[in-house]
């Protein structure tokens, strides 16, 4: 493929979702048109490469994404949201702006105080960990995984404005050593009162009997924290975890051995089909 494909809003039959195909963030809106069998079509840009696709279905104000960003955690303007993924592009010209309006329309409301602790804390700290890792050049094997799947414009252009766009992203996202230390214990807190509370609540982060919308956002957004089988329905490949540095695969396995880490496993073996 020479270059990602485009679309013009005002001639699609079908729902298109707009990725930045290995995003938790997407995965989350992906996985709520999955399991609610919509057909749809998705649209898949690399990082710095989305920014004028997404700039022009987000031109009006009211598009714009009212979740968390990258940027929020250096506080940059919320502007930047003009610029977030994911979308979903609707036939009748309308705009789903982030994950949580495609979760609730095609599958329901998250809890209130789970929606907050997953868009604010754990889905920022684990975009930073993986972001830390997947773009740092001594583990160029990983970035090089995700380009290889992308388009020859795409891999042109990050070849020659990779190393700006990286530099911009370690900005936005003030991805420091630091930051990473703070990220990492944001990510175990969370996942231990999730363990807590799906074991008081049988199996589940809510008191409903099945498989609910605030699981499957817990399973999404901290799916980059466990890696499991599944990730994405196979869009992309992020690699095998051997291939992650080794403080990387302490911080994924120490994750997985936990209640939360086997919940999420197990979501993605039995629900992401």
């Amino acid at each position: 493929m020479i270059f990602p494909e485009t679309f013009k809003i005002e001639n699609i039959s079908v729902p298109h979702l707009v990725t930045i195909p290995y995003s938790h963030y997407c995965e989350l809106g992906r996985w709520a048109l999955d399991i609610s069998k919509t057909e749809y079509k998705e649209m898949k840009y690399m990082p710095g490469y989305h920014v004028s696709i997404v700039g022009g279905l987000r031109k009006r104000k009211e598009n714009r994404s009212n979740s968390s960003f990258a940027g929020q955690e250096s506080s940059h303007h919320g502007g930047r949201r003009k610029y977030s993924v994911p979308l979903v592009a609707m036939p009748n010209g309308t705009i789903l702006k982030d994950s949580w309006e495609i979760l609730e329309k095609y599958v329901g409301p998250v809890d209130p105080y789970w929606k907050d602790l997953l868009d604010n804390k754990l889905g920022i700290a684990v975009r930073q960990l993986g972001y830390y890792y997947f773009l740092n050049p001594k583990n160029k094997g990983l970035l090089d995984n995700i380009l290889k799947q992308t388009s020859l414009a795409e891999r042109i252009y990050w070849l020659f404005f990779g190393g700006f766009v990286k530099k911009s992203m370690y900005e936005l996202m003030d991805i420091t050593a630091e930051s990473i230390e703070k990220s990492k214990k944001i990510i175990f807190e969370v996942f231990d009162e999730a363990s807590e509370k799906i074991a008081s609540n049988s199996n589940s982060l809510t008191t409903e009997s099945s498989f609910s919308p605030t699981d499957l956002a817990f399973c999404a957004l901290g799916s980059i924290a466990v890696f499991p089988q599944n990730y994405s329905r196979n869009v992309i490949s992020m690699g095998k975890l051997e291939d992650f540095p080794e403080e990387y695969q302490n911080i994924i396995n120490h994750c997985r051995k936990t209640p939360a880490g086997k919940f999420i496993i197990e979501a993605y073996n039995s629900k992401r089909l």
